[in-house]
C-alpha cells in the first residue's frame, strides 16, 4: 500500500472520529448558545401590579407567573424607584434617579427637562452595540398609539420599531354616568354645576367590571400576541424586545373568564384599622385619593374592587403566558433572557390611599423575575431589598456590554452567580421631590421633605401598621443610622 493511501485512510478515520465526537457534543450542548453569540433580552413590563401574585404567596391566580418564577430568580423584595408610572419607567429605562433627570411625577416628558434631550436610554445604548430594539404596549409613559406620528411619550427615538398600538381593554364607558364618573359613586364626588370636565381622575377611572370583548380582542392581548410572534422567529440581529401589559392599571375591566376564577365571597381583604393613621405625620395622612377610599368603604365596594383587581392580574398573567409561548416554541429559547417587572405596587385603602403615590411597602414593592438560559437559578428567591434602578446595569452585565459610566443602580448579576450574595446597597424610593424611603434589611425608613419621619420593621409588622418612632421607644439609634445613610447616598 502506498504511503499516500495509508495517510488517506488514517485521515478519513480521524475525520469520522472527530465527526462522532462533534455529533455527541452537539447533542449535549445543543441548548447552549455559541460563546460569541449575544444573548437576547425580553422585557415584560406590567402596569400597577402589586405583590399579590401567587409566587409571592398572594391570592391572585397566576399560573404563567408561577411557571416563570419556577424557571428563574424571583426578587420578593424589589422596589420601584418612584411609585408613579412615568418617573418609575424613566428611571428603569435610563438608569438614573428622578433627582438626576428631574422626572419626579407623571406629568411631563422627561426629554423636555434640562439635560435629558440627548440622554441614552437602554434600548438606544443597545442599538449602538448591534441590537435591534422593538417595543409594543406601554414601556415609557405612553404606548406608541395608532396615529401616523408616535406619541412623544413613547420615546420613539429609543426604538427601531413600534407597531401601531394602544393598550388595555374596552368597556370603560359602560361603568360611567353622564358626567364621566363611576356610576357606583352615585355622584358622591361630583362638584356642583360641573360637567364632564369636572370629573377627577380617581372618580373616572376608579371602576371595575367586565368587558364585552373576548380575551383575544383586547389590546393587551394583541400586544402580547405581537411579541409572541416576534419571539417565534429567528432574527438577523440580537434583539431587545419590550412588551407592556396595561392591566391591572385602572380601570380594572377584563373579560368575564377572569372574574370567574374567583369566588368573590372568599376573597381576602386586608385589615384597614381605623386608627392606622394616628401615628403618621399629619401632612401625610391624606392625599387626593383619600376621599375616594371613604366612598369605597361606605358604599360597600371594597370587595368588588379587590375582585376586579385580582381578575385583572389573572388577565395580565394570561397575556404573559402568550408572550412566553412564542419564546418557548421558537428558535430563541436557549439564548434569550426574560426580565419581568412591574412599575410599582398598588393600595386598596391601605393607609387611607388608593392606587400608588406613597412610600409605604404595598405601593413600592413590585414583582421582579429574571430568567437566564445559562444560569442555574431555577426556582430561586432573593429576599434582600433591591431596586428597579438596578435593571439597566444588571442587563449590561449579563449580556457582557460595558456599562455607561453614569448609571446609579447596583447590578443584580452577582445574585445570578451566588444566591447567598450579600448586598450592601439599600433600595431608595422617591415620591415627589425630597420625600424618600430607604429599604435595608427588614427596615423601611421614610423621611419627608419637611423632616417628618416614619420607621417600620417588616419582621414584626409586614403591613406597616406601627410607626416605631411614635409607638415605641428604643429606635433612636436605628433612626440616626438610616437617616445618615440616606443623607450620604443622596448628596
Amino acid at each position: 500500500m502506498k504511503i499516500r493511501d495509508t495517510f488517506s485512510i488514517k485521515t478519513s478515520l480521524a475525520l469520522v472520529v472527530l465527526s462522532l465526537v462533534f455529533s455527541c457534543n452537539r447533542k449535549t450542548e445543543k441548548s447552549r448558545p455559541a460563546e460569541n453569540e449575544k444573548l437576547n433580552i425580553v422585557y415584560i413590563a406590567v402596569d400597577d401590579m402589586n405583590r399579590w401574585i401567587a409566587p409571592m404567596d398572594g391570592q391572585a391566580i397566576t399560573p404563567n407567573l408561577d411557571k416563570l418564577a419556577a424557571q428563574g430568580m424571583l426578587f420578593t423584595n424589589a422596589h420601584c424607584v418612584v411609585p408613579a408610572c412615568n418617573p418609575s419607567r424613566v428611571a428603569i429605562m435610563i438608569g438614573l434617579r428622578p433627582e438626576t433627570t428631574g422626572q419626579f411625577v407623571n406629568a411631563g416628558n422627561f426629554r423636555e427637562k434640562p439635560g435629558n434631550a440627548n440622554r441614552l436610554t437602554m434600548p438606544q445604548y443597545m442599538r449602538q452595540h448591534g441590537y435591534e430594539a422593538v417595543a409594543t404596549g406601554k414601556i415609557f409613559h405612553h404606548p406608541r398609539g395608532i396615529g401616523e406620528e408616535p406619541n412623544p411619550r413613547s420615546d420613539d427615538i429609543s426604538w427601531d420599531f413600534q407597531p401601531k398600538n394602544i393598550v388595555g381593554t374596552k368597556g370603560h364607558d359602560l361603568y360611567l354616568d353622564e358626567y364621566d364618573q363611576a356610576k357606583w359613586l352615585e355622584g358622591a364626588m361630583r362638584e356642583e354645576g360641573a360637567g364632564k370636565e369636572g370629573a377627577s381622575y380617581i372618580s373616572k377611572f376608579g371602576v371595575w367590571g367586565i368587558t364585552p370583548e373576548s380575551k383575544e380582542e383586547t389590546y393587551d392581548w394583541k400586544n402580547a400576541a405581537f411579541t409572541s410572534e416576534y419571539l417565534s422567529k429567528k432574527h438577523e440581529k440580537p434583539f431587545f424586545i419590550a412588551c407592556g401589559i396595561f392591566r391591572p392599571h385602572s380601570p380594572q375591566i377584563v373579560p368575564q373568564e377572569f372574574f370567574n376564577l374567583y369566588n368573590k365571597d372568599s376573597i381576602k381583604i386586608h385589615d384597614l384599622p381605623e386608627d392606622d393613621m394616628l401615628d403618621i405625620p399629619e401632612h401625610a395622612r391624606t392625599n387626593f385619593s383619600s376621599e375616594f377610599v371613604g366612598h369605597v368603604k361606605e358604599k360597600g365596594q371594597l370587595r368588588n374592587a379587590v375582585h376586579g383587581y385580582l381578575a385583572s392580574i389573572s388577565y395580565a398573567d394570561a397575556c404573559i403566558g402568550k408572550i412566553l409561548e412564542g419564546l418557548e416554541n421558537g428558535p430563541n429559547k436557549d439564548n434569550t433572557i426574560v426580565v419581568l417587572w412591574t412599575d410599582h405596587g398598588w393600595q386598596h385603602g391601605h393607609k387611607n390611599r388608593w392606587e400608588k403615590f406613597s412610600l409605604w411597602d404595598i405601593a413600592t414593592n413590585t414583582p421582579l423575575i429574571i430568567k437566564h438560559p445559562n444560569k442555574d437559578i431555577a426556582g430561586t428567591k432573593v429576599s434582600q431589598p433591591v431596586s428597579l434602578l438596578d435593571l439597566y446595569p444588571t442587563v449590561m452585565d449579563i449580556i457582557g456590554l460595558e456599562k455607561p459610566f453614569d448609571l446609579e443602580g447596583a447590578s443584580l448579576a452577582p445574585f445570578l452567580e451566588d444566591i447567598n450574595y450579600q448586598r450592601k446597597e439599600p433600595a431608595i424610593i422617591t415620591y415627589e421631590e425630597g420625600n424618600q424611603s430607604l429599604r435595608l434589611g427588614s427596615w423601611n425608613y421614610i423621611r419627608y421633605n419637611n423632616g417628618a419621619e416614619e420607621l417600620y420593621n417588616h419582621d414584626s409588622d409586614p403591613m406597616e401598621y406601627r410607626n416605631l418612632l411614635v409607638q415605641e421607644s428604643g429606635y433612636e439609634e436605628k433612626r440616626q443610622e438610616l437617616s445618615a445613610l440616606l443623607t450620604n447616598i443622596m448628596k
